[in-house]
């Protein structure tokens, strides 16, 4: 079939939501490579709508190798290495691309932000700094420099100078360093002046339906309330990995748990994956509608074990022979009761923190994209009481499969609460004296602040900012 022919499929399963045609067909054509130009950047696109990095990382791979001198294209290579877990990779295509362009600022950001996932916070610190210098207003190596908390007292007239000239391109990252820099200082007022101009922009450029994402939630729970407490009998256990997911909403600290989970003999760190998407796609979005046209309420209609191969046999490939593979992930409070009918013998652990907490410090971080609810902090508190109940509700039918950890808890006894964790997933005891978290890969917005040892320090910290953050959560824990 000629590659136009295959686009028109593409686009119309897209369009009907049949996105497990979207995937096969996408993965067809990037076999046969053909010379299509720009038509792998739709494809590219295609494959991301599908939630398939795989075939992400594949034509990202055809279109360095048909296009070598391309700088776009390297780029877009890297970043597809860097989201499978492979920032190693990543830095050393950005690195090799560099003695080309050593002077682009671009190319001094992408190289930062690659170190810092490997934990080179002070490499990565010293390219956001030579990128600031060759573009002052280079916004998100600005945010970027103040998460390795790399930024000075120097800096403050020029963050307050492109606050003035409110030069879009140097939005919201600008606002969120002066922020930084200004909390650093103890003066909270200019700290939250800050923050709110860098949330203010976000909120303009980014929708976010409040009540379509907690609709979606009750309407999960009552699909899975229909299908019954009773899991799909296994046959035979699918080869691959076994999984352990690691839940919980932005800064509620799953990166750190991951880490520590990762850490045991045999057990590999997948990241932020999208995984549990691509190996559901059969069920739709998981609420009743979609579930009922999958034949979910309807004993044998499902091919439970199609899915479970389809997460193996890709969760396989990242782990590279790991017999444990961690996957963690803002959204996958909404796969929990899938995955969990999915993957047989799959755990999930559920970082709850304090939802002041976690607004506090998604209000303040930097996100390139996602997490929508943290800029406004009457829908932070909305949905992080959403997302807290539908977890209590997965953990409620499946205490078995569901072990809730409280952030708190973990970081003022670390010890203890790993033991108890890893006994829960039927891991080897760690210990965490002896465990060293610097160079771990950390490719999301967390890799600056997990290095280093377990503490109390961020507990509580939205109390200094109180006035602001209590009346959005009633002053209630």
């Amino acid at each position: 079939m000629a590659a136009p022919d295959i686009f028109t499929i593409i686009r119309n399963a897209r369009q009907q939501g049949q996105y497990e045609m979207v995937i096969d067909a996408v993965r067809r054509l990037t076999a046969s490579k053909p010379n299509i130009g720009k038509g792998w950047e739709e494809l590219l696109n295609h494959a991301l709508a599908a939630a398939d990095e795989d075939a992400g990382l594949e034509i990202a791979k055809v279109m360095q190798e048909q296009n070598p001198r391309d700088p776009k294209c390297v780029l877009i290579l890297a970043e597809r290495f860097s989201r499978v877990g492979k920032s190693e990779i990543a830095l050393m295509l950005v690195e090799r691309l560099k003695k080309s362009a050593p002077a682009n600022p671009a190319l001094d950001y992408f190289h930062g932000v690659y170190s810092g996932h490997l934990g080179k916070l002070d490499e990565a610190a010293e390219l956001f700094r030579a990128a600031i210098r060759r573009k002052p207003d280079f916004g998100d190596a600005w945010a970027l420099l103040a998460s390795t908390n790399r930024i000075n007292q120097d800096d403050k007239a020029a963050l307050q100078a492109l606050l003035e000239k409110n030069t879009p391109h140097a939005l919201p990252g600008a606002a969120y360093a002066l922020g930084s820099l200004m909390h650093q200082k103890g003066k909270h007022e200019q700290a939250w002046q800050a923050w709110s101009m860098a949330n203010a922009f976000d909120r303009k450029r980014r929708n976010f339906n409040l009540q379509g994402e907690l609709n979606a939630m009750k309407d999960i729970q009552a699909a899975f309330d229909r299908m019954g407490d009773e899991l799909p009998a296994v046959q035979q256990r699918v080869q691959g990995p076994r999984p352990v997911f690691i839940v919980g909403a932005a800064r509620s600290g799953t990166s750190l748990t991951e880490q520590i989970v990762a850490a045991t003999a045999g057990t590999r760190a997948l990241g932020e994956t999208m995984l549990s998407r691509i190996a559901s796609w059969p069920l739709g979005n998981l609420g009743q509608g979609d579930m009922q046209k999958a034949g979910a309420f309807e004993p044998g209609k499902v091919e439970w074990a199609r899915m479970e191969k389809v997460f193996r046999g890709l969760s396989g490939m990242r782990s590279e022979g790991a017999p444990v593979v961690t996957d963690k992930g803002a959204i996958l409070h909404l796969f929990v009761g899938a995955m969990a009918h999915i993957l047989p013998d799959a755990r999930f652990i559920w970082v709850r923190r304090d939802p002041r907490d976690i607004a506090f410090s998604a209000w303040r971080a930097y996100f390139a994209d996602g997490n929508r609810w943290r800029n406004d902090l009457s829908d932070s508190a909305a949905y992080l009481k959403g997302h807290v109940e539908m977890m209590q509700f997965w953990q409620d039918r499946m205490p078995d499969r569901v072990m809730r950890v409280d952030y708190e808890t973990l970081a003022s006894e670390p010890q203890s609460t790993t033991d108890d964790m890893l006994g829960f997933l039927d891991l080897p005891r760690l210990d965490l004296s002896r465990t060293n978290f610097e160079r771990s890969n950390v490719p999301t917005a967390s890799f600056a602040q997990i290095r280093g040892k377990i503490s109390t320090q961020s507990v509580g910290g939205w109390k200094a900012y109180e006035k602001w953050i209590g009346p959005a959560f009633g002053h209630e824990g």
